[in-house]
C-alpha cells in the first residue's frame, strides 16, 4: 500500500499569492511578503508536495518571468516536490515549467483541448509527471466539469472520466469549485461516482479547514491525497496538526521525524 499524501497549494496571480472562496480570489502578498509572515519553510516540513498554481489572466513574458522568478525563491526554502500548475496551454508551456523546477506539471484546460498534446509530454517527461485537476460543480444533482477558472461548462463527470481512460498520466485532482475556501470539509460523495475500474489515484481538494476534514476522506481506500489552498488556516500550525491527526487515526501518512 502507498503512502498517502497532504499537498500544499498556492494560488498565484500578477505578481501576488492569494486565497480564493468558490473561485474568487482576494490577495494576501507577494513572496517575500509570504516567506516573512507565515514561516513558509517551516511550514512545508509538514506536507508531502508543494503546489503552485498560476491563475494570472492572459499572462505575457514579463508575468512568465516573474512567476517562475519567485517559484525560484520559494525552492530555495523547501525540499517537497513542486508540482506547477496554470497557463499551459501547448508542449512548449510544459517544457517550460519543467525546466523551472516543476518535478509534476498540473494540467486542466489543455486535456479538454487536446489530449494529442498531453501524450507527447506524458511520452517525453513520463506518465507519473502530468496531474489532471477536473473543476467541478453540482448543479441538479449533476456533476458538470468547468473550465477557464469555472466559468466555461465543458463536460459531465461521466464522460469526463470516459474522455480521460485512454491517457497516460500520473493522478486526478477533484477540485469542488463548491467547497473552495468554504473551510466547512471536503466533497467526500463525488469521487465515488467514478467507476471502480479507473486506476489512477484520486485527490480531493476544496474545503478543507479542519485536521479532521483530511483524516475523514483519507481513510477511504480510494482516496490518495488531499490538496488545501486555505492559506490562513493551515499556514502556522494547521498543517502540523492536520498531519499529526491523521497520524494518530491510522492514516498511512509518512512520518517526517523518522527520515
Amino acid at each position: 500500500m502507498n503512502f498517502k499524501r497532504i499537498i500544499y497549494a498556492l494560488l498565484y496571480a500578477n505578481g501576488q499569492f492569494h486565497l480564493s472562496r468558490n473561485f474568487s480570489l482576494q490577495r494576501v502578498g507577494d513572496v517575500n511578503w509570504l516567506k516573512k509572515n507565515y514561516g513558509f519553510g517551516e511550514t512545508c516540513n509538514f506536507i508531502d508536495e508543494l503546489m503552485i498554481i498560476n491563475v494570472t489572466k492572459d499572462p505575457n513574458e514579463n508575468d512568465k518571468k516573474i512567476f517562475f522568478r519567485d517559484v525560484n525563491l520559494l525552492r530555495e526554502r523547501i525540499f517537497v516536490p513542486i508540482t506547477l500548475g496554470g497557463g499551459i496551454r501547448n508542449f512548449e508551456d510544459a517544457k517550460r515549467y519543467f525546466e523551472n523546477g516543476a518535478d509534476k506539471i498540473l494540467v486542466n484546460f489543455l486535456a479538454h483541448k487536446d489530449l494529442e498534446i498531453c501524450r507527447s509530454i506524458s511520452k517525453v517527461y513520463g506518465e507519473q509527471a502530468i496531474s489532471l485537476m477536473a473543476d467541478y460543480k453540482v448543479e441538479n444533482k449533476k456533476i458538470k466539469i468547468f473550465i477557464n477558472s469555472g466559468k466555461i461548462f465543458s463536460n459531465n463527470l461521466e464522460k469526463y472520466i470516459n474522455y480521460i481512460k485512454n491517457l497516460k498520466f500520473g493522478e486526478l485532482i477533484l477540485n469542488s469549485i463548491d467547497k473552495d475556501g468554504t473551510a466547512a470539509g471536503l466533497d467526500g460523495s463525488t469521487f465515488k461516482l467514478i467507476p471502480e475500474s479507473f486506476k489512477n489515484p484520486i485527490l480531493l481538494m476544496g474545503g478543507a479547514g479542519k485536521p479532521e476534514h483530511f483524516a475523514n476522506v483519507l481513510m477511504n481506500e480510494r482516496i490518495s491525497g488531499v490538496v488545501t489552498a486555505n492559506l490562513f488556516n493551515f499556514l502556522g500550525k494547521g498543517l502540523e496538526e492536520a498531519r499529526n491527526y491523521s497520524i494518530k487515526n491510522n492514516i498511512r501518512l509518512i512520518k517526517f521525524e523518522n527520515i
